[in-house]
């Protein structure tokens, strides 16, 4: 069985491959399009893209037999914007951001597995001069609960 916090991961996946044109939202992304991280890098494919890396995670003991944790993740999320396009890549941008704030907090207990899910901040990715793509880093931090002596047990 799989660790909360690897269930927290994969739900995020799958909640972000369902933001599609067709669900109602401004995007459409897919499997191949929303990544966890890989240590041998992700693959650009398509755009737009997202990018789901896990930072860093505080625990705390509760007075009964369970862990608190607090999970950050850090959602890189990029966007090309065609160069003829007469609409402004921050509208975009702030529609990207719209639609994976709109998808990440429609289920703030990542389908019972956290207590909460917060989303912190939105950066805009620094640019350089003929850089291919935009984009934003969402800051998400997750509060779940486990089982002191078994991290696959949630509370």
């Amino acid at each position: 069985m799989e660790t909360v916090r690897e269930r927290i991961l994969q739900n995020i996946k799958t909640v972000l491959e369902g933001v599609t044109i067709a669900n109602g939202y401004n995007f459409d992304f897919t499997p191949a399009t929303v990544q966890r991280w890989s240590m041998h890098g992700n693959r650009m494919v398509d755009m737009p893209m997202v990018v789901i890396s896990p930072g860093d995670e505080d625990e705390s003991s509760m007075p009964n037999p369970f862990e608190e944790c607090l999970l950050t993740l850090y959602l890189d999320i990029f966007f090309v914007n065609d160069e003829n396009d007469p609409v402004p890549t921050d509208t975009y941008l702030n529609r990207l951001q719209g639609d994976i704030k709109k998808a990440i907090l429609q289920d703030s207990t990542r389908a019972g597995n956290a207590v909460d899910t917060d989303v912190l901040g939105t950066t805009p990715f620094e640019t350089t001069e003929a850089q291919p793509y935009a984009g934003i880093i969402m800051e998400v931090r997750v509060r779940y609960r486990h089982l002191r002596t078994d991290p696959t047990a949630k509370n």
